[in-house]
């Protein structure tokens, strides 16, 4: 299984913000749409950040309140790694354990084509072991 079929069952909306959204907009952003993170965008529509619930605890415990009246660029995690959506969901799963994050942005040739999330890659990982297993069982009784 590939990130284009878990875009292809869940969609490609993804939720963003400008770099100079501020930090009290972005945790309500999260906490309206029951989300972990939102991608921060520059005025071409390019990934310039993430910002996760990890940032914002980040920001609290170095900021105090006042970290609801800084922007998402200033607490944003500027490095985003991004995955293609030819990548199968074994280096997805592999990506996201080693660099210790929940959410992969899919971009291709610099279009953002949408975001998974560890919860998607584990819900499609346990679709195809439950494939696997039907496919043995028929396979064992057709014998």
């Amino acid at each position: 299984m590939f990130v284009s079929d878990i875009l292809s069952q869940k969609g490609a909306l993804v939720f963003s913000v400008m770099p100079s959204t501020t930090v009290a907009e972005v945790a309500k952003q999260l906490s309206v749409r029951r989300i972990g993170s939102v991608l921060v965008l520059n005025e071409h529509s390019s990934v310039v950040g993430i910002v996760s619930e990890r940032d914002l605890v980040r920001a609290m415990a170095t900021h105090g309140d006042k970290a609801m009246e800084l922007e998402a660029r200033q607490v944003m995690t500027r490095d985003v790694i991004t995955c293609h959506p030819d990548h199968s969901i074994e280096e997805v799963m592999q990506a996201m354990t080693s660099g210790r994050f929940r959410h992969l942005p899919v971009v291709d040739r610099g279009e953002l084509l949408g975001l998974v999330s560890i919860g998607d890659v584990v819900k499609a990982r346990l679709e195809e072991t439950q494939h696997e297993t039907e496919a043995l069982k028929a396979y064992i009784v057709a014998g």
